[in-house]
């Protein structure tokens, strides 16, 4: 399944009535070949899994439709309602790759990852570019391209040329992520390596961690918690 931004309530690009009105301008979907030229995915669980359920909260909320000229009324709600899809009560729009590009915005505000809430996209063209940038992996494989069978909860498919939207559900071929898996990588793998001294100590290490990309409180917490298990 997707969360898929494709159109207005008329079938067009813009135009419409800010909202959803028919509930399919922005909705859940079942996954389709559009056809995609890469899938573009986040390296860490969790912002993956934040990006899904941003995603998830957009398309059932009725109040964001589907206006190109219009796109990024969704991206100042979202940012009043604290980032949270679900929590708009405005009526707003988005297309595509605004709609995308917000959600992974909001995913670096809500969890304090600099490279994503510093985003650089501003649509499917770049998208590429501006998403490798802030850490994504860029996947190109047909086996990523043809089905979903390999995709993940929070991967992001791109056609550069015309289309983008956010996976949904794990692919039957996904190899479930066990605790050990996840400590290779994102915030407990930093962590791990702030124990072991490799980011200094005191407001150096803070500088550091920050210049990075990463969030200093998130780290943090992340070794207190290591340290008491």
């Amino acid at each position: 399944m997707i969360a898929n931004s494709g159109h207005d309530e008329h079938g067009k690009y813009s135009g419409g009535t800010a909202g959803d009105q028919t509930g399919t301008e922005w909705a859940v979907l079942p996954w389709y070949n559009r056809p995609w030229t890469c899938i573009l995915r986040h390296p860490d669980k969790t912002v993956r899994e934040l990006i899904a359920q941003l995603g998830e909260e957009a398309a059932h909320n009725d109040l964001i439709g589907y206006d190109q000229a219009e796109r990024w009324s969704f991206w100042k709600q979202l940012q009043a309602a604290g980032y949270r899809p679900a929590k708009i009560t405005t009526p707003c729009e988005a297309d595509c790759s605004a709609g995308v590009i917000s959600i992974v915005r909001a995913a670096g505000e809500l969890l304090g990852v600099n490279n994503l809430k510093h985003l650089s996209a501003t649509y499917t063209g770049n998208m590429r570019t501006g998403f490798r940038t802030a850490g994504f992996q860029v996947l190109t494989a047909s086996k990523y391209l043809t089905s979903d069978k390999y995709l993940r909860r929070g991967d992001i498919l791109l056609n550069d040329a015309h289309h983008t939207a956010i996976n949904l559900t794990n692919g039957t071929a996904v190899v479930p992520i066990t605790r050990a898996a996840l400590e290779k990588s994102g915030v407990e793998a930093i962590a791990r390596e702030v124990i072991a001294g490799k980011w200094g100590n005191g407001s150096d290490r803070k500088k550091r961690l920050e210049a990075a990309g990463y969030s200093y409180a998130a780290v943090q917490a992340a070794v207190n918690r290591l340290l008491k298990s």
